[in-house]
This record gives C-alpha cells, sequence and structure tokens, in this order.
C-alpha cells in the first residue's frame, strides 16, 4: 500500500533539522552572554580566592563563564598562588586578549611591572596593546616609563616613535627615530622602517626636503641593497614637492688622509669654520654646543635624542644646519646633533662630519687620500 505521508512530511522535517542548527549556532555564539545575563540575574559571586588576583592586577573580577574556562581557570589557579609567576602572568595575558579583554591584559602587564619587580618586557608589551587599542594617551605614559627604565634601548625608543606616529605627534616621533639611529652601533643593521618612519614623519609635516635624508642615509648604509629606482623614485618625487635647493649636495673634492686613522678636516658650517673628525660611523654631523653657538645653529631644547657615544648614552638636540661644507663640496639642510657633553668630542674638535652629511655623497678611503663628491 502507498505511504499515507504525503509531500509535507519531508518539508517539516528540513525546516526542524535548519531550526535546530540554528539554534545550536546561535548558542555557540551568544551562549557565554546568555549565561552571563542569568549570572547577573541571579549575582553569582566570584570565587573569593580569585578576588586577590584581580586586586593585585587592578582588574574587575572576570564574569565567572570566562573565568571558569579550563585554559583561563587554570591561569587564575597559578595566580592565586603566586601573584608574581612571570609565566603565569604572561599566559594569562595572553588568554585575556583572546577572550576580548585586551585592555585588562594590558593593566595585568603594567601591575606586573610595579608590583612585581621591573619589566621591560612587560611594559613594552602594555604599550602596544594599548596602541593597538588606538589609546595613544595610555600607551605614552607606558612607553615613557618604559624609556626611563631602559634610556640606552633603541627598540623602545621605535616603539614610541609608531605610537606617536599614530597619534599623529610627528615632531615627537622624529626625535625618536633619531634616538633610534643615534643609540645604534651599526646603523646598516636597522630595519627600513626606521628610516621610512623618520622620512615619513616629515612628510606628514610637509617638510619634503627633509624627509630625503632618511632615504639617503638608508641607501648609505647598504647601496647595493637599497639602491632601488623605488627609493630614487620617492627622493625625486620629494624634490619636486619640496623645491629642494641645487644645494642639496654639490662639488667634488679631495684630501690627504696622511696614513691615519682619524681624519681631520676642516668644516665650515653656517660658514663658520671647525675641526671636524670625519666619521662615517657617525648617524649624524655633530657638533659641541659652543661650536653650535658660534655657528648660530637653532636649538630647541623641546627636540631632545639620545645618542651612544664612547662616554655610554648621552643627550643631544637634534636640529638642523642650514650649510655644510668641506673644500668644494656643499649641502643643505643637515641633520645635526647638539651634544650637551663637550668632552664627549676631545680637545680641539669642534664635531663629528657623520653620516647625514657624507651620505648624500659618494665618499671612498685610501691610503693616501679620501675622495667626496656629489651622487649622479
Amino acid at each position: 500500500m502507498p505511504s499515507r505521508r504525503g509531500w509535507l512530511a519531508p518539508v517539516v522535517r528540513t525546516l526542524i533539522i535548519f531550526a535546530a542548527l540554528c539554534a545550536g549556532l546561535w548558542f555557540y555564539v551568544y551562549g557565554d552572554r546568555v549565561v552571563g545575563y542569568v549570572e547577573q540575574a541571579t549575582y553569582a559571586a566570584p570565587d573569593a580566592a580569585l578576588m586577590a588576583v584581580y586586586k593585585h592586577f587592578d582588574i574587575d573580577p572576570l564574569p565567572n563563564v570566562v573565568a571558569g574556562r579550563a585554559i583561563m581557570a587554570a591561569d587564575l589557579d597559578m595566580l592565586r598562588r603566586e601573584h608574581c609567576d612571570w609565566n603565569a602572568v604572561y599566559k594569562f595575558a595572553g588568554e585575556l586578549q583572546k577572550q576580548g579583554y585586551s585592555r585588562e591584559a594590558a593593566k595585568v602587564f603594567i601591575a606586573f611591572s610595579n608590583k612585581c619587580k621591573p619589566s621591560n618586557v612587560a611594559l613594552s608589551a602594555a604599550a602596544n596593546i594599548l596602541d593597538n587599542l588606538s589609546d595613544f594617551d595610555e600607551a605614552l605614559k607606558v612607553s615613557n616609563d618604559l624609556i626611563i627604565m631602559s634610556p640606552g634601548m633603541p627598540d623602545f625608543y621605535f616603539q614610541r616613535a609608531q605610537i606617536r606616529g599614530n597619534a599623529k605627534k610627528y615632531r615627537e616621533a622624529i626625535d625618536d627615530y633619531y634616538s633610534v639611529i643615534g643609540l645604534t652601533d651599526n646603523i646598516a643593521m636597522l630595519n627600513s622602517m626606521v628610516f621610512e618612519g623618520l622620512s615619513n614623519s616629515y612628510r606628514d609635516l610637509g617638510e619634503y626636503c627633509e624627509a630625503i635624508g632618511p632615504l639617503q642615509l638608508w641607501v648609505s648604509t647598504n647601496p647595493d641593497r637599497n639602491d632601488t629606482a623605488i627609493v630614487r623614485g620617492i627622493i625625486k618625487e620629494y624634490q619636486t614637492k619640496g623645491k629642494c635647493t641645487s644645494t642639496y649636495a654639490t662639488g667634488s673634492d679631495r684630501f690627504p688622509t696622511q696614513g691615519k686613522n682619524v681624519i681631520l678636516a676642516r668644516v665650515s658650517v653656517n660658514g663658520t669654520e671647525g675641526t671636524f673628525i670625519v666619521d662615517t660611523g657617525a648617524s649624524f654631523v655633530a657638533v659641541s654646543k659652543a661650536f653650535a653657538a658660534r655657528a648660530k645653529i637653532p636649538v630647541d631644547g623641546g627636540n631632545g635624542i639620545s645618542l651612544q657615544t664612547a662616554n655610554g648614552v648621552s643627550q643631544a638636540i637634534h636640529t638642523t644646519a642650514a650649510t655644510v661644507k668641506v673644500g668644494h663640496v656643499e649641502a643643505s639642510d643637515i641633520t645635526a646633533a647638539v651634544l650637551e657633553d663637550d668632552a664627549a668630542l676631545g680637545n680641539e674638535v669642534d664635531g663629528l662630519l657623520g653620516r647625514s652629511f657624507l651620505s648624500r655623497f659618494d665618499v671612498t678611503f685610501g691610503s693616501r687620500e679620501w675622495r667626496i663628491e656629489a651622487k649622479n
């Protein structure tokens, strides 16, 4: 006999299955929220043993549905026993981020550094989280504390430069990028992002001629690798937009080395002559405060940077020299550093002729002479 079920039965069965799947998917996505509402309505108080953990790390108690998950519960149990266990703190903060509690994760890292032991790793992680949350003010507060803790670490200046750039504080970001360069012994090892970030900061301020210098410095660290058509195109674009003067880099000359390891040269800065050490290892043209005053180099105390010198980390003011000339070679708008400690240069030396000038030229050193000429 034919089945009594009509055409409607398969449709009903399909609809029931579809509804069940939708309900399951909905609960998977929103189940925790529903449980949370139930918790709130019935007031399921947090575990009293965990309240000390929350208080220690300056965060509000987590909903029980979150704190009760296996991984989170294990992390909290470790911290309940040892608040300052770094491995547990690191895992806990990572799990907080996975569960959508990023700000709480930042607070955990900050509390660890403040209440357990000073940790530049923890503060750097907190600053990065806050930067990703676009809370730039708080990120900068943490980053400032980080640099006070570790004033000689270029990585932390780079991190603050990026935060300041994201906050559109380009002038301050420039200071930090220069500190990264100044604190690095071998700038050829620096990531291109340092030079690109510095150049872009000048560009975003509309200072196109100044934006060229960092790119030239990047090229000079490894011409075979970095002197690309793309970089040359950007430099040409900035020269056009900035209407950069023809004395950006001009002339050629040669000077005797006299077989000495230290090469001295008579250098004119803003028309004032002084004795400089030709130093390809120095990131910038660096001058003493006394010479800066004689050469009328503008000094703004707000442009402070850090430099690595023979005497350790030194403070300087970054500025711009209108012209720098050695022999028949001249360049304009040169990044310079005015050293706070005149003793860093030694006696009878007014400054260092560093890469911020030399990178604009092709420079070669021989046993008897050194040559310098404008790039083609």
